[in-house]
């Protein structure tokens, strides 16, 4: 059969391990660069996976690298899918929201195809080009949503979801901006305060990881998102509990300087008026109610809110555009919850598989030698997932598996290097993960 198959493509410039780099240069660009840059890296990563099998066949799958996280994530997927079935009488476009799922088995199949990483994280400037693909998006988009924060209407979107007193980047979505900025913040000081982590991964100067602390913090809090800004807050808290005392105090200090400056500004930080998300949230909590084992399909449940509502008698919504006030009416919106969206929509086997996942993913970073690294960006994901969807917004959900993809691969090479749980200095630079340049034909065993 082996001589049966078609040839691989000879160029190198369709090697499996450069479709997937560039793919995976292109996810992490899409942080700040929006939609087509996560089609696009979606694409390529697709196509280094398939010609990776085409090559190497199912030797190339290592299934025992999948962590406990990852058999829980495959089991939310299983699960969403059951939920599109079970719920395609009241679905209108199946295969639409069938689409939404594709970043799951994409991602899941990555840690298990080791020959992938050690040819790109392994490789120097290709590590530089990943923390460039990362920070330069960054930066043009805080750019971006200054100057259009500054002209009061949006200069490259057209008219912006959130009002023009709030930077939303590329998007023109301030929720989604500010939840993937809210990650760079907490990446960016943990290699600030870890100097030896940051040259481990890049040869670019540290003052380059400075400024881009100072430009992403900056820009998180024009976004005025106070979700995103309590788990960047939360996440920096624990970082510098983590790290040592002196941080700790440190950004207990900035934080309460931040807090007294935005009351003085008058923001919406320290408004407490009523949060519409209230009504969102006691409606999906019915939802699950409803419909507790398979719920209404995933990411059904938004279109299927504004009925719920007003069959249960909600109080009607209210709701801003352009800066003024809409007439109340009961809005079709998601649960603004991670936790009440996923009993929502996939019932309670895919809300459990959920939690799951969190708590594994917890475990296994708690367990890491680099727990230092990814406890504070998980407790970020944890935190403002109770204020939005992040898991089900596709441009953060990427951010947020993107999180995930690294410290799986941080896990496995731990685990294959004899490191066990607890075992490693928390605090050092994590070397063993991103090794140095194994050469051409080399990849992690």
């Amino acid at each position: 059969m082996a001589a049966s198959r078609l040839p691989y493509p000879s160029s190198r410039w369709f090697a499996p391990a450069n479709l997937f780099a560039a793919g995976l240069f292109c996810l992490v660009a899409a942080q700040f660069f929006g939609s087509k840059f996560l089609a696009a890296g979606q694409i390529l990563v697709f196509g280094g996976i398939v010609g990776t099998l085409w090559q190497k066949g199912r030797s190339s799958l290592e299934w025992r690298r999948w962590g406990a996280s990852a058999k829980c994530l495959a089991a939310f997927l299983g699960i969403a899918l059951l939920s599109l079935v079970g719920n395609r009488s009241v679905i209108a476009d199946p295969l639409d929201h069938l689409e939404k799922l594709r970043v799951f088995p994409l991602l899941l199949l990555i840690p298990a195809m080791p020959a992938l990483v050690g040819k790109n994280l392994g490789v120097p400037w290709r590590r530089d080009s990943l923390v460039l693909a990362w920070l330069i998006p960054m930066g043009l988009a805080i750019l971006a949503g200054v100057c259009s924060w500054i002209a009061g209407e949006s200069l490259f979107l057209g008219e912006t979801r959130g009002g023009p007193d709030r930077i939303s980047g590329f998007y023109g979505q301030v929720m989604t901006f500010a939840n993937c900025l809210q990650f760079t913040v907490v990446a960016l000081a943990v290699l600030v305060f870890l100097p030896g982590l940051w040259r481990s991964l890049t040869r670019l100067p540290r003052w380059v990881a400075i400024a881009s602390l100072i430009m992403a913090a900056g820009g998180l809090y024009l976004t005025y998102t106070r979700g995103a800004m309590l788990g960047a807050a939360v996440g920096l808290l624990i970082f510098g509990a983590m790290r040592s005392r002196k941080l700790l105090i440190a950004f207990l200090a900035v934080g309460l300087g931040v807090a007294v400056f935005s009351y003085f500004e008058g923001s919406r930080y320290l408004a407490l008026k009523t949060d519409p998300r209230i009504n969102h949230w006691r409606a999906a909590a019915l939802a699950s109610l409803e419909r507790p084992v398979l719920g209404w399909g995933y990411r059904n449940f938004e279109l299927q809110s504004a009925k719920l509502k007003e069959r249960y008698g909600f109080p009607k919504d209210v709701s801003w555009k352009g800066g003024k006030r809409l007439p109340p009416s009961h809005l079709q919106r998601h649960a603004h919850n991670n936790y009440l969206e996923a009993f929502a929509s996939t019932g309670m086997f895919g809300g459990i598989a959920f939690l799951a996942f969190c708590f594994c993913w917890m475990r296994e970073a708690r367990s890491s030698g680099q727990a230092v690294v990814f406890v504070p960006l998980i407790a970020a994901f944890f935190v403002s997932g109770l204020f939005e969807n992040t898991f089900f917004d596709a441009e953060v959900l990427n951010c947020i598996l993107l999180v995930w993809l690294f410290s799986q691969w941080t896990f496995a090479k731990e685990a294959l290097a004899g490191i066990k749980p607890g075992q490693a200095d928390r605090k050092a630079p994590f070397r063993e993960a991103l090794p140095p340049n194994p050469g051409p034909n080399r990849h992690l065993k």
